[in-house]
């Protein structure tokens, strides 16, 4: 059977080839427009030439029956259009900068006389886009390189565009991905197709790439990106559901270019924190802590043959330390030796026999803390700060050289190198946690004209990203400490807590997380074609693209990969006696290792229709698919039905070949002038599940991955600390697993957009964009009570379900297991408006207001994406009880950006006062958001559902807000009446809801509370400066304030409201920590050349 599928798979690829090349993704530009005289009649047969500036590039065409010309793939520059006809002077136009995607309509008059007179006209391409119906925003190259950025990370500048949010609320790592997370329009995290070139560079998790600085560096390599936002051409797909972040790096050009800088950043010159206000260790303030940032690189350009060959290579380092103050509890001095306080404070030996009754075999692993540092606090415990820091080191280089091999022919070829590394230290040493990742990329492509109405251009590449976590010592006192023998140190953990005054507290774990080291390679390999025909007034594009990932993966997926202790409290740790032990299964089917392979293919055709001069139609179809995941060695079972008592061997996902993707747009120039245009398109859009997005969810069932767990809190665990020793047994049995019979992640786009060109400079939008997602994944733990789920429940006379106590889980055969579907869904409607001014009188500008509503029933599948929410709904059986505000809905979003040249500079006469008064901007980002909702959860499993993740939800009390941030509280137990709301102390008020009746769900809906909001300023303030001895060669002083006015945006406030035993909780409704830093200070120089 997999021979013949993949046999037809290699047929059906053969054929597409055999018919017609198809194109990889857009990176190129073209310039469009009419031939006409003074008196509006169309010019045929006018000689077009289009040359591109910088490299001499040029292409030439003739106007068709109807005055059309049309010149595609161009690269992004700057270009001059010639047009030549008989009985008419030359026209040449000049200025014009093409972008990544762009289109620009360039109508040319022509007037009667003489070839040989020339009418040369200086201007730059229309401001609004006329030909098009999709919705994008270009991040220019002047943006890039003057906007104030800190840790100069690229993507930053994709929140300057409308309906663009940034997912803050789920922990990045060398694993979950380090870049940032962009959400589009209401999309997820995921569903975004990043491309550099036209080739994937999404991370292994699916969001942007990133190193271990949480940076995506390059920007001096990085010659411009446009963000694609919605309804845009069938040459996209993939995981472009959400949108497309599409990046060009620089090249070569006739003239040499470069650049040489360092940006730093130091402790000194930053505000405290909010919450660091209290002096620590006897101070008489509170400390920053110790920072250092150095960002320093170089880049340089030019030709090694003019018009010919051209080369540009960068680099680009981060260097940066900051302080990580550790503080732990651990033994006294006095527990040390075996002696404990007993209730009257006296002095006893913890149990009989010699050294106090201290085990022997736990005197080593005593010996493993360091002595405390600061004085006892009680019951045997200390307080041990010491001073730590974490080092991030990462690098970026980047290599391209370009060759115009011929009139007809041109090709290029692109190497980066992203190597960084993080060392994250423990409480205490030598253990440290580390992480590595590093970044390939490569891809050459070749253009071919093959008349000047056609044109194929062919692309490949090959990446590879290989994110690493270590951790260490592994080898402590040549093993003698292994609880596994040669599998290394494991973990102690104390899960006993002790109450020490007012404070509940208990020892802090020795040893490093589980689960590490591991290592995820994903390889990637992308070939594409392009073909693109020009027919009277159809512009044709024909393409395919093939993508073969392999993930290959070294990871345990339970974490306690050498073995875990655990303790309930400080004297059963002194006896030896722990209360549990997890491990896994050491060899036989058991093993960590996954190598997965999969084909993603796609094919499409488009049609951009010029129905009239000022009329174009937008119409393709794409076809993709993404074939089963298939485990190298076998080792991929699910289980095929939530009541099966075994899984089955195999691929869980089935190949979904239905996903064609229809799009459809209008482009409308009402008046014809180009000053006007009314947009509208629609579309599908896919998701396609590739196994980088997935692979953890495939990675667990019982038949690959055996755990065992010994113990009880009444049954000790014996001959501590030999694992082996301890009468251990298989514990329950898990699995993750898809539903068999899924779909693909769909998505329908609309929009509307009204533009209109005020003046020559300015411009401005306001649109309307809708979308409907549905086949979202969502994967609840869904082994749950019976009658949670698959019908079966008691009810109420009131409706409502009721779940008596202990009773047994729906599948007794397992204990806990994920179970992916796609019944998960979401819409989105958001307003939005844009302006934009052109540089002219000293000032440049860009503002957008979105205003918008996201509702969703699930905003993740897997654990970690959204922090603290779970990925899947309270109630299986009743998925509309989930559907809510989204995680990622902000009502109102506003950014602008600009800069602005001091108008003094022509009054300056002297020299000297040139030198140090002029040269002088300010460019500068102002955001302002809404805040994000937060669910409000009841802190236990109050239903007694048995869901492990705890996603029960409180009773809103009758009369109350449920997002009760307003205000003063009302007063209840615990919490006083007359309080302020909506502070850092006390942020909503948690006397308006209660606990639901026992065994039953709460009546509060998901995401109602809604947190701070964000207001930020960063200014950068420059000084140019001219230098003598070559044309062009500058020096930049830059002081870069971020958060300028050091507001305190808060982060989300604490949320659990009770506690098991049904009291409430204290902490409710504090907030400790902030969603920006306060403010930071960033100085720079950069020569230029």
């Amino acid at each position: 059977m997999m021979y013949s599928r993949n046999r037809f798979g290699w047929l059906l690829l053969a054929i597409v080839l055999s018919v017609a090349p198809m194109p990889a993704q857009v990176v190129t530009g073209a310039i469009t427009g009419r031939v006409t005289d003074n008196t509006g009649a169309v010019i045929p047969g006018a000689t077009v030439q289009v040359q591109n500036v910088e490299t001499g590039l040029a292409r030439n065409t003739t106007s068709d029956a109807a005055g059309r010309y049309e010149v595609r793939n161009l690269p992004p520059g700057s270009y001059t259009v010639t047009v030549q006809q008989t009985g008419f002077r030359t026209e040449v136009r000049s200025g014009i900068t093409l972008s990544v995607g762009s289109e620009v309509a360039m109508n040319v008059e022509l007037s009667v006389g003489s070839v040989q007179e020339r009418v040369e006209v200086t201007g730059e391409a229309p401001a609004i886009e006329t030909t098009t119906a999709a919705l994008s925003s270009l991040v220019t190259p002047t943006q890039m390189r003057d906007l104030p950025l800190n840790g100069r990370s690229v993507d930053q500048l994709a929140l300057l565009s409308p309906g663009v949010v940034n997912q803050t609320q789920g922990g990045r790592g060398a694993f979950s991905g380090n870049g940032m997370r962009l959400v589009i329009h209401g999309g997820r995290t995921g569903h975004v197709l990043y491309l550099l070139d036209g080739l994937t560079t999404a991370d292994y998790g699916g969001h942007g790439p990133g190193g271990a600085s949480g940076s995506s560096l390059g920007v001096e390599a990085i010659r411009e990106f446009r963000l694609l936002t919605s309804s845009f051409s069938a040459e996209y797909g993939r995981n472009a559901m959400g949108g497309v972040f599409s990046a060009v790096t620089r090249s070569g050009t006739n003239e040499f270019h470069g650049s040489a800088y360092e940006f730093v950043r130091n402790n000194i010159f930053d505000a405290r924190n909010f919450f660091n206000q209290v002096p620590q260790r006897g101070k008489d303030r509170a400390e920053l802590l110790p920072f250092r940032r150095n960002q320093f690189g170089a880049s340089l350009g030019g030709r090694l043959v003019r018009d010919k060959i051209f080369f540009f290579v960068n680099y680009e380092g981060f260097r940066q330390r900051q302080g990580v103050p550790q503080v732990a509890t651990l033994l006294d001095d006095n527990a040390r030796q075996g002696l404990l306080p007993d209730a009257n404070g006296v002095l006893q030996p913890v149990g009989p026999g010699p050294n106090n009754g201290l085990h022997p075999a736990v005197i080593p692993y005593i010996n493993l803390f360091p002595r405390p540092n600061q004085p006892s606090i009680g019951g045997g415990l200390a307080r041990y700060i010491r001073d730590a820091s974490t080092a991030t080191t990462e690098d970026y280089s980047m290599q391209r050289m370009d060759f115009n091999l011929s009139e007809k022919d041109s090709f290029y070829w692109r190497y980066i190198y992203n190597p960084s590394e993080s060392t994250i230290p423990s409480e205490f040493e030598p253990f440290f946690t580390g992480s590595r990742v590093v970044y390939h990329y490569s891809s050459v492509s070749h253009t071919r004209i093959l008349s000047p109405t056609a044109l194929n251009e062919f692309r490949f590449g090959f990446s590879r990203t290989a994110p690493a976590v270590t951790a260490g010592p592994l080898n402590l006192q040549g093993g003698a400490l292994d609880f596994l023998p040669g599998q290394g140190f494991g973990r102690l953990q104390f899960t006993g807590t002790a109450v020490v005054g007012a404070q509940v507290t208990s020892l802090t774990p020795l040893g490093n997380p589980g689960n590490n080291p591991k290592i995820l390679i994903t390889n990637r390999f992308e070939v594409g074609d392009t073909f693109g025909l020009v027919r009277g007034p159809h512009s044709l594009r024909f393409g395919f693209s093939l993508e073969r990932p392999q993930n290959n993966i070294a990871w345990n997926v339970f974490s306690n990969q050498r073995g875990v202790y655990a303790f309930p409290g400080l004297a059963r740790f002194l006896l030896g006696s722990p209360s549990q032990l997890a491990f896994p299964e050491v060899g036989g089917d058991s093993s960590p290792q996954r190598g997965w392979r999969q084909v993603v293919f796609g094919w499409f055709v488009q049609d951009d229709w010029r129905l009239r001069p000022n009329l174009t139609l937008n119409v393709g179809l794409r076809h993709e698919f993404v074939t089963d995941a298939i485990e190298v060695n076998g080792r991929n079972a699910y289980l095929p039905d939530p009541r099966a008592t075994e899984s089955v061997i195999g691929p869980a996902y089935m190949t979904d070949k239905n996903n064609f993707a229809p799009r459809l747009g209008l482009a409308w120039d009402p008046t014809g002038s180009g000053k006007t245009s009314i947009r509208a398109g629609s579309g599908l859009f896919y998701n396609l599940p590739i196994i980088s997005q997935v692979w953890e969810l495939m990675t667990w069932d019982y038949r690959f991955a055996t755990n065992y767990v010994v113990g009880s809190p009444t049954s000790p665990v014996p001959n501590f600390p030999n694992a082996l020793r301890s009468g251990f047994n298989p514990g329950t049995r898990i699995t993750r697993t898809f539903e068999p019979g899924t779909h693909t992640p769909t998505s329908i786009h609309w929009n509307l957009e009204i533009a209109r060109e005020l003046t020559p400079t300015i411009a401005v939008q306001v649109g309307y964009v809708g979308r409907h997602n549905y086949h979202m994944e969502q994967a609840p733990h869904a082994n749950r009570a019976v009658g949670a789920w698959l019908g079966g429940a008691t009810l109420l006379p009131d409706g409502r379900k009721f779940f008596a106590p202990g009773l047994p889980l729906m599948n007794p055969n397992f204990g806990d297991f994920y179970w992916l579907s796609t019944q998960a869904w979401s819409n989105y409607n958001g307003f939005q408006l844009g302006l934009q001014k052109r540089l002219s009188h000293g000032l440049q500008l860009q503002a957008g207001y979105t205003w918008s509503k996201n509702l969703s029933s699930v905003d993740q599948h897997i654990g970690g994406e959204v922090s603290g929410n779970p990925v899947g709904p309270m109630e299986l059986d009743d998925l509309r009880r989930d559907y809510s505000l989204s995680n990622f809905h902000q009502t109102h979003v506003f950014n602008i950006n600009g800069k602005y040249r001091m108008p003094w500079d022509r009054y300056l006469t002297s020299g000297v006062a040139r030198a140090i008064l002029g040269g002088w901007e300010l460019n500068s980002i102002w955001r302002a958001t809404s805040g994000l909702p937060q669910t409000i959860p009841a802190g236990f499993n109050v239903s007694r559902n048995r869901d492990p993740v705890a996603s029960d939800r409180p009773d809103l009390t009758s009369g109350f807000s449920s997002s009760p941030a307003e205000g003063v509280t009302a007063g209840c137990p615990g919490v006083p009446a007359g309080q302020t709301l909506g502070t850092p102390d006390l942020y909503f008020d948690p006397c308006a809801f209660s606990l639901p009746l026992a065994g039953t769900y709460g009546n509060l809906a998901r995401n109602t509370l809604i947190g701070p909001g964000v207001f930020n300023v960063d200014l950068g303030l420059v000084k140019n400066t001219a230098l003598p001895g070559r044309e062009g060669m500058n020096l930049e002083f830059r002081a870069e304030f971020f958060n300028l006015f050091n507001r305190a945006n808060f982060m989300q406030p604490n949320t659990a409201l009770f506690t098991p035993t049904g009291s409430r909780r204290s902490t409710a409704g504090l907030i400790t920590a902030t969603s920006t830093e306060n403010r930071q200070i960033q100085f720079g120089m950069k020569l230029t050349f």
